[in-house]
């Protein structure tokens, strides 16, 4: 590891210890309660010095956050109208009426958002869903032409608000059909780019079930050993990568129209299946980059190194998925310069390290998405910037 890989490790072990002493981790042994009659402090010096106090954090506190779902309607939000709806208080998708994938997309002020906490909740049917949180991500379609410095890029003509209408406008088509049709499915790459295989280096001892993590029927595959996919292998994500033209779907449904709504870059993952719940998955670029319980560094050249675990059991932080039945799973994502941490339900799932600068975001957007068969709802979406972020030289 060279000097500036150790420094930015010693950065994200730091940063997850901040975390643990402001409560937004929570800790595996509750603390010892301080002497009474005075602050915690050093023995003989109460309420100064020593190693100050412990504050448990609550994850429905809001304080400092923004509110960016006013809970009624998609003021601030822009996708597919004939995809997303609210439903029972939370905004709502059905991928066995509407297959494909669908993204719905922070367009609010603030919408390019740089380092932050991003609180989200979520419910998702028993099987087939399979959902994702997108952040410092970018609208890369031809029709919107985004970038890592304009994430936005340009805004679709008036009027348009589902594919149909964007497919009628012009704005995109459904192409020819190629040899390699048939293959649409899973997280295809949408013709936007292809994502080599990693060289994996396997320190991660995470406990990742290979089917149903409920119960329920095998989802993409079954994860390699520390609960990774097998390098280039992203199994249940049909259709080959950067096959132009190939839009995100079901398999055999044949060639679709790009969808103007795809958005690319990092992704808190998830599904039915909760085999890859909390993982870092990264759209139309490195695909799976750190599977669930693992610390990973991303270093130039696609080389992805597990340093260590950070959970031994990440499948366990999940409510179990049971549509409108189940309980509300609170996740969170933290990204500090170029550290980044997902979390459900008070639990760190993976701590991420992008060391790689031709590849890593510095900023961008967010996006709540589903595809595969099957329903999602979110809710309560809260988003905490930094006036200042942290330094991150552009590569």
């Amino acid at each position: 590891m060279s000097r500036g890989q150790g420094t930015n490790f010693i950065a994200a072990t730091a940063l997850v210890a901040g975390a643990l002493v402001m409560g937004c981790i929570t800790p595996a042994v509750a603390q010892p309660a301080p002497p009474a009659g005075g602050a915690a402090g050093a023995q003989g010096q109460p309420g100064g010095g020593g190693r100050g106090s412990v504050v448990e954090g609550r994850y429905d506190d809001y304080t400092g956050f923004t509110k960016l779902w006013d809970g009624q309607t998609f003021k601030n939000w822009d996708g597919e109208m004939d995809v997303w709806s609210i439903e029972h208080d939370a905004i709502h998708a059905d991928t066995i009426k509407t297959p494909g994938q669908h993204h719905i997309i922070y367009v609010g002020p603030g919408a390019v958002m740089r380092d932050f906490d991003l609180k989200v909740e979520m419910k998702m049917s028993a099987t087939g869903a399979n959902g994702g949180i997108q952040y410092r991500s970018r609208l890369l379609h031809p029709a919107h032409g985004g970038s890592m410095d304009n994430p936005l890029g340009k805004s679709l003509p008036a009027g348009v608000t589902t594919l149909q209408q964007a497919i009628a406008a012009g704005v995109t088509a459904v192409p020819e059909a190629t040899a390699n049709a048939g293959g649409v499915g899973g997280r295809g790459r949408g013709g936007f780019g292809a994502a080599a295989a990693p060289a994996v280096v396997p320190t991660c001892t995470a406990k990742v079930p290979s089917g149903g993590g409920f119960g329920g029927a095998a989802g993409r595959g079954a994860p390699g050993a520390g609960g990774a996919a097998a390098p280039g292998a992203v199994a249940g994500r049909a259709g080959a990568p950067g096959t132009p033209g190939a839009a995100a779907g079901r398999g055999g449904r044949g060639p679709q129209a790009p969808n103007p709504w795809q958005v690319s870059g990092y992704q808190y993952d998830m599904s039915s299946e909760n085999n890859y719940t909390g993982q870092l998955y990264e759209g139309q670029g490195r695909s799976i980059v750190n599977s669930p319980g693992c610390m990973v560094i991303l270093q130039p050249g696609r080389q992805y190194v597990r340093i260590g675990t950070v959970n031994e059991d990440p499948a366990s932080a999940a409510h179990p998925y049971a549509g409108l039945d189940g309980e509300w799973n609170q996740l969170e994502i933290i990204a500090r310069g170029s550290t980044l941490i997902h979390m459900m339900n008070g639990k760190v799932i993976t701590v991420t390290v992008d060391d790689d600068p031709a590849n890593r975001a510095y900023q961008g957007i967010m996006s709540l998405q589903l595809e595969g068969s099957g329903q999602i709802w979110y809710r309560n979406v809260y988003v905490k910037s930094l006036d200042k972020p942290m330094e991150f030289p552009k590569p």
